[in-house]
C-alpha cells in the first residue's frame, strides 16, 4: 500500500479525489469477494442443484411427498439440521428437502454406519407379562401376547449387542411390570406389543409414537419394518400412550402385527419371520442414529 502511495505521488496523480475512488474500488472487490464466498444460507429462496424429493419432515423415514427436479426454486421457511423447509411460490406445496440437494453449502448425511449402534444404550420393553397376558389369539395355537414380545425382546437384544450397543430390559420374564415403571435412562425406547380387534380381518404393523422428539424414530423404524418384513404397513401414528408420554427420549411403541389375525399370528410365532423384523428395528436404529 505504501508502495502503491509513493508511485501515485511520484506520478502526480495523489489527491482526495483519486485516493476515494481507489478506496471504493478495493471495497467494491472485498464485497464481490464476499458475496462469492457466501453460502446463501440466510437467503429467503433457495434452488434445487439435483433431482430430489420433498418429505414431509426432516429426515429421509419421513414419507414422500413429490419430486423436484434441478432448477425448481422454493421459498426457505425454516431448517433442522441440514434439512431445509420450503415452500412453493404459489403456496400449494411445502414440505422439507435435504439442504445437499439445494446450492446451500451443506454437506449430505451420510450412509448408516456399520458402527452406528457402538456404545448406544436401547431400552427394551416387552408389552404384559405375568398375570397380564394381553392380547391372545382365537385359534388352536392359543398364541399369548406377552410370550412373543419377550422372546422378541430377547431375541432383539443379541442382534443389539452384535452391533455394540447397551441394552436394557423392562422384563426378563414372565413378570408383571406396572406401566409406570417401564422406563429406563437410554438414547432409545422400544416398547414391544402384538395388535388384537374382535374382527379377524385387521392386520399389519403400527409405529407409535408421542412427543415431537420421537417422531424421527418412528418413521424411520417404520420405513425398515416395511421393506423387510410381510406385515401390512399401518403407518407411523401419534398416539398418547402411557410408555411414551411418560419417557422424554425418542421412543416408540410397536404394533408388531395382529394375533387376532391368523396370518399375523403365523408371522409372530414364526422364528425366522421374527428374526426379519428384529433385523429390519436394528437397521432402522442404524440409520436413525447415522443421521
Amino acid at each position: 500500500m505504501i508502495g502503491s502511495i509513493n508511485w501515485l505521488k511520484k506520478h502526480r496523480i495523489w489527491n482526495v479525489p483519486t485516493l476515494i475512488i481507489i478506496i471504493a474500488f478495493l471495497l467494491f472487490i472485498i464485497f464481490l469477494i464476499m458475496i462469492l464466498n457466501s453460502n446463501d444460507e440466510d437467503s429467503s429462496t433457495i434452488y434445487v442443484t439435483q433431482d430430489a424429493e420433498i418429505r414431509t419432515g426432516p429426515n429421509a423415514a419421513y414419507p414422500e411427498l413429490y419430486r423436484v427436479y434441478k432448477g425448481d426454486n422454493y421459498h426457505k421457511i425454516g431448517k433442522a439440521g441440514k434439512w431445509i423447509e420450503v415452500e412453493s411460490s404459489n403456496h400449494k406445496q411445502k414440505g422439507w428437502i435435504a439442504g445437499w440437494h439445494t446450492n446451500l453449502d451443506i454437506q449430505k448425511d451420510k450412509v448408516a454406519s456399520a458402527d452406528s449402534l457402538k456404545g448406544k444404550t436401547i431400552v427394551l420393553d416387552p408389552g404384559h407379562g405375568g398375570g397380564d397376558q394381553g392380547a391372545s389369539s382365537r385359534t388352536n395355537k392359543k398364541s399369548l401376547e406377552k410370550v412373543y414380545t419377550l422372546k422378541t425382546a430377547k431375541e432383539l437384544k443379541s442382534l443389539l449387542i452384535k452391533e455394540g450397543a447397551k441394552v436394557k430390559m423392562t422384563r426378563n420374564s414372565d413378570t408383571y411390570v406396572p406401566l409406570g415403571e417401564r422406563k429406563g435412562n437410554g438414547d432409545a425406547f422400544i416398547s414391544i406389543h402384538n395388535d388384537s380387534l374382535s374382527s379377524k380381518k385387521a392386520n399389519g404393523g403400527t409405529v407409535y409414537w408421542y412427543h415431537n422428539n420421537q417422531e424421527g424414530l418412528a418413521q424411520a423404524l417404520n420405513q425398515s419394518i416395511q421393506k423387510k418384513s410381510l406385515l401390512s404397513n399401518r403407518g407411523a401414528k401419534q398416539e398418547n400412550f402411557q410408555v411414551l408420554r411418560q419417557t422424554k427420549q425418542p421412543a416408540v411403541l410397536l404394533e408388531l402385527g395382529y394375533i387376532s389375525n391368523p396370518t399375523d399370528e403365523d408371522m409372530i410365532t414364526d422364528q425366522l419371520h421374527r428374526h426379519i423384523v428384529e433385523q429390519a428395528i436394528v437397521d432402522g436404529l442404524k440409520n436413525y442414529f447415522s443421521n
